[in-house]
């Protein structure tokens, strides 16, 4: 699997013309934080519209013993975000609204 990404990477689209790296290994990704004031990498191309509400979710790695298997990291809900402004197809600023949202955790739209 990793020489399928180190094969993989090198020719990938930039994020700005909506490729792998962008569709892929960052959709989703909190990029910046200043404050509360986050860059997410969300767009227009994802369906994302000023107003919304998303999810904060962090994976945290699980202590785990070596006879149980399953998954070796869990989900944890650490609050909520609104987005204030689109940047482009791939990126917008959004606002807390809840919690503590930290770089590299991932914003999910919040199902009704």
């Amino acid at each position: 699997m990793a020489a399928l990404f180190a094969f993989a990477l090198p020719g990938v689209a930039s994020a700005s013309e909506g490729g792998f790296r962008h569709n892929v290994l960052m959709r989703g990704q909190v990029l910046e934080k200043q404050n509360e004031t986050l860059v997410v990498c969300v767009g227009q191309a994802d369906g994302a519209q000023v107003g919304q509400a998303l999810d904060v979710i962090r994976h945290k790695r699980r202590i785990r013993h070596s006879r149980t298997g399953g998954p070796r990291y869990r989900r944890e809900n650490v609050g909520q975000v609104r987005i204030v402004e689109l940047f482009d197809g791939h990126y917008a600023e959004a606002e807390v609204i809840s919690g503590s949202p930290k770089v590299n955790d991932t914003v999910e739209l919040v199902r009704p």
